[in-house]
This record gives C-alpha cells, structure tokens and sequence, in this order.
C-alpha cells in the first residue's frame, strides 16, 4: 500500500476526531463574531451577534430539505429501471 493510502486509512480511522476538531471551530468562530463587531452594520440584522451563521445554517438546511423533498423525486429513477429496458 503506497504512503497516500495508509495516510486516507489512518484518517478514515480516526474521522470522529476531525468531526469533534471541525466543529468546535466552527464553535470558535461564532465565539469570534460575538467579540469581534464588525465597526458599521450594513444591514439591520448585522448587528446581532451571530446572524450570518445562523442564516447560513438555516439556509442550509432548507436548501437540503428542498433537494431532497422536492428535486430528487424528479430525477431519480425506479428500482426496476434497468430490468424494464432490457
């Protein structure tokens, strides 16, 4: 096995940790947007502490539900797809 795969091996092993490290920086950074103001709000909401993670999140989240409840019924094919065609 070449270096490469040994490195992927290793860090597939150890995946919690990077999940536990991801988010406790994402953590961090909104820690940041608390303490760290921005000097003029452009907007009404930049003012609150937090606001463009959380519209991230959400808008995340409601992109995901959208794909999933509404574009992936679209495109997706049947279990039988490929017997019916044969």
């Amino acid at each position: 096995m070449s270096l490469f795969g040994m490195l992927l091996t290793e860090l597939r092993a150890r995946r919690g940790v990077f999940g536990v490290l991801f988010f406790l920086g994402l953590a961090v950074l909104v820690g940041f947007n608390v303490f760290i103001r921005p000097h003029e709000a452009e907007f009404v909401y930049d003012a609150y502490a937090g606001f463009w993670p959380v519209f991230g999140l959400i808008v995340g989240l409601a992109l995901v539900i959208v794909m999933k409840k509404i574009v992936q019924p679209m495109i997706s094919r049947g279990d039988d797809y490929y017997e019916r065609n044969s």
